[in-house]
């Protein structure tokens, strides 16, 4: 009973296994992480895959779609600014003409 208990758990060695350290022996360390990676393991990938979004919420990591969002938003709003400034601009002038008619009256 205490064998299976040892082996549970543990990684069922394969064919595939076999093949892939036949193919590419020993492994690749990771840079200051003390992981050795095997060539074909995926395991990294898969989780960033899975957990990409909590991944770039977490460190505030901004995508090329988000600045592509971003850039369309900005040109909106100053597109906005300048109908604005124009609308303005027009109130101003028709303000002024009128209370230059406004003078014309009260000087009559």
């Amino acid at each position: 009973m205490e064998e299976y208990a040892n082996n549970y758990g543990q990684k069922k060695e394969d064919v595939l296994d076999r093949i892939q350290e036949a193919l590419f022996p020993g492994g690749m360390e990771m840079e200051g992480t003390g992981y050795k990676r095997n060539i074909l393991d995926r395991r990294i990938e898969k989780y960033l895959d899975k957990h990409f979004d909590e991944y770039i919420r977490e460190f505030g990591l901004v995508r090329e779609l988000d600045l592509e969002v971003y850039e369309e938003k900005y040109s909106d709003i100053v597109e906005g600014i300048k109908d604005i400034d124009e609308f303005q601009k027009d109130a101003e002038a028709k303000i002024a003409s009128l209370e230059r008619r406004l003078d014309r009256l009260e000087s009559r």
